[in-house]
C-alpha cells in the first residue's frame, strides 16, 4: 500500500487541527474515526529511536486491526504481532512477510495453529505444554519442525502497569516455577523447535524506570534459561506496554531517559547474548492511541433533573473505552468540541443507545453546545472500534479514515443496515412470504 519512496518524502505535512477535522467530518459523515498517519509514522520512528538499533518493533495488531494502518506499519519496516487467525489473515493481506509475524494468544485452536504453520510464520508464542503438544502433532503431519517461543509468567513483575499480565495468577504463559517440568516435556517433542522466550508483564506503563527494570529482568531470565536448559536463544520478545497519558495527573514516560537507559542495558548484556539474536518489543497503544480521534455529532441537547446532556450519533457500542464499559472506576477520555473555545460548562455526553451505560463523557467541561456540533474524543487511535460491542442495538459501523501526507483516504467504509442480517437465515417454517 505504501512505498518506501513515499514514506521518505519530505513534503510539508498539514497537522490535523479542528478545521481539517470539520472538513473531514463533512465529507465522510459521523460517527467517524480519523487517524493521523503522519503521527503514527513519527511515533514509530520515536520508539525505534529510543531502542538500540539491533531491536525490532512488532506492531500489536489488536490495537487497531485495519488494513490501512497495518499496511502503513509494514511500509515503515515493522514486524507484526497477531492474536487470532483473523488477525493473521489481515496481516498477510496487508503484505507482511510471514517471517515478520509472531502469534500470541492463550487459547489458539487447532485450526488457528494449522493456519499459522501453513504460512510458516516466524514464531508461535506458546502458552502451555498442551499447546506445544498440539503443535508437535501438526508438525509431525508435515514432517518439519515448528518455531516456538515460550511465553513465561515470571515470578517478578516490575512493570508498575495498571493492567498486570504476569507475576500474578493469569491465563497467560507458563509459570516460572513450572519451567523445569515444561522443558523436560518439550525435549520429547521432535517437531517443536524452541527459538526463544516471550514475557509480557503489563500494559500502559508510564514509568521509565519500571520499563527499564522490567526489560533488564527479562533479559537476565532469558540468559539463565538458555544456559540452564541448553537451547539457542534466537528470539527474545521483551513485550512492551509503553503507555500514553490519558487522564489528569498522568504524564508521558521520559523518552530521553528510556533511550539512555536502554543503551546502558544493551551495553551490559549484548555480549552475553548470541550474535544475531532477534531482540523484539511489541507496541500498539503507544504507536496509535494519540494519532486517532472519534468524531460524533450532537443530535439533541436536553436537561434532566439538573443535569445537561448532549445526545450524540455515536456511543459506547463504537467506543467502549470512552464509556469505561467493564471497568470498576469511571474516568473521561480527553475531548473537545470542534471549533469552539468559549468558557466551559458541565455536560454529560451520551450516545444513542437504549441503555444507561451509554455515557461517553460524564460531567465533562465543554463549551456551550448546540445540535450539529461535533465532539472529538481524543487519543482514540488504539482499542477504540476494535474493543467495542459493535453489534449491540444494530447501529452501522462508523467509517474509518486516515489523513496521511496531506491526503485523506477511507480505510473502512461506513456500515450498512443489511450488514446485520449478513450470514443469517430464517427457521424454514417462519420464512416470510415474498413481498410481505
Amino acid at each position: 500500500m505504501y512505498s518506501r519512496e513515499r514514506l521518505n518524502e519530505k513534503a510539508q505535512v498539514i497537522k490535523m487541527d479542528d478545521l481539517l477535522l470539520q472538513k473531514i467530518a463533512g465529507e465522510f459523515g459521523t460517527p467517524l474515526y480519523v487517524y493521523d498517519g503522519d503521527r503514527i509514522e513519527s511515533q514509530y520512528r520515536r520508539l525505534k529511536g529510543m531502542l538500540p538499533k539491533e531491536f525490532n518493533v512488532y506492531y500489536s495488531l489488536k490495537s487497531n486491526p485495519t488494513l490501512g494502518i497495518a499496511g502503513l506499519f509494514r511500509g515503515l519496516g515493522s514486524g507484526i504481532e497477531v492474536a487470532s487467525a483473523g488477525e493473521l489473515y489481515l496481516a498477510l493481506q496487508a503484505g507482511f512477510d510471514p517471517r515478520d509475524i509472531i502469534f500470541t494468544s492463550p487459547g489458539k485452536t487447532r485450526e488457528e495453529l494449522e493456519y499459522a504453520v501453513e504460512h510458516q510464520i516466524y514464531s508461535i508464542n506458546i502458552e502451555s505444554i498442551a499447546e506445544a503438544e498440539l503443535i508437535n502433532q501438526i508438525g509431525s503431519l508435515r514432517s518439519r519442525q515448528i518455531n516456538v517461543a515460550i511465553r513465561i509468567n515470571p515470578d517478578f513483575n516490575l512493570s508498575g502497569a495498571g493492567i498486570k499480565m504476569a507475576g500474578v495468577p493469569t491465563q497467560f504463559g507458563i509459570d516460572q516455577s513450572q519451567l523445569a517440568e515444561a522443558f523436560q516435556s518439550l525435549k520429547s517433542l521432535s517437531f517443536v523447535k524452541i527459538i526463544g522466550i516471550h514475557v509480557y508483564t503489563g500494559t500502559q506503563m508510564l514509568s521509565t524506570q519500571n520499563i527499564l527494570a522490567n526489560m533488564e529482568a527479562i533479559i537476565k531470565l532469558a540468559l539463565e534459561l538458555a544456559e540452564q536448559y541448553q537451547f539457542k536463544l534466537e528470539f527474545l520478545d521483551l513485550g512492551g506496554g509503553f503507555g500514553v497519558p490519558y487522564f489528569p495527573g498522568e504524564a508521558p514516560f521520559d523518552e530521553t531517559g528510556l533511550r539512555q537507559g536502554m543503551a546502558a542495558v544493551w551495553d551490559t548484556y549484548r555480549n552475553q547474548l548470541p550474535g544475531g539474536v532477534n531482540m523484539a518489543v511489541e507496541s500498539g497503544r503507544y504507536l496509535t492511541a494519540e494519532s486517532g480521534v472519534f468524531l460524533t455529532q450532537i443530535l439533541y441537547t436536553k436537561e434532566c433533573k439538573g443535569l445537561k446532556y448532549a445526545v450524540c450519533d455515536g456511543g459506547s457500542n463504537q467506543h467502549a473505552n470512552s464509556a469505561f464499559l467493564g471497568r470498576h472506576i469511571r474516568n473521561n477520555f480527553p475531548m473537545h468540541v470542534l471549533g469552539k473555545h468559549e468558557l466551559p460548562t458541565e455536560l454529560t455526553v451520551v450516545g444513542p443507545l437504549c441503555t444507561p451505560t451509554d455515557v461517553i463523557g460524564q460531567k465533562v467541561m465543554l463549551p456551550a453546545v448546540t445540535p450539529g456540533d461535533i465532539i472529538s474524543i481524543d487519543k482514540s487511535g488504539a482499542y477504540g472500534l476494535s474493543n467495542s460491542p459493535l453489534f449491540f442495538l444494530s447501529h452501522p459501523l462508523p467509517a474509518e479514515v486516515v489523513h496521511y501526507q496531506n491526503k485523506t483516504v477511507i480505510i473502512r467504509e461506513r456500515g450498512k443496515l443489511e450488514d446485520f442480517v449478513k450470514g443469517q437465515s430464517f427457521i424454514p417454517e417462519m420464512t416470510p412470504l415474498a413481498n410481505s
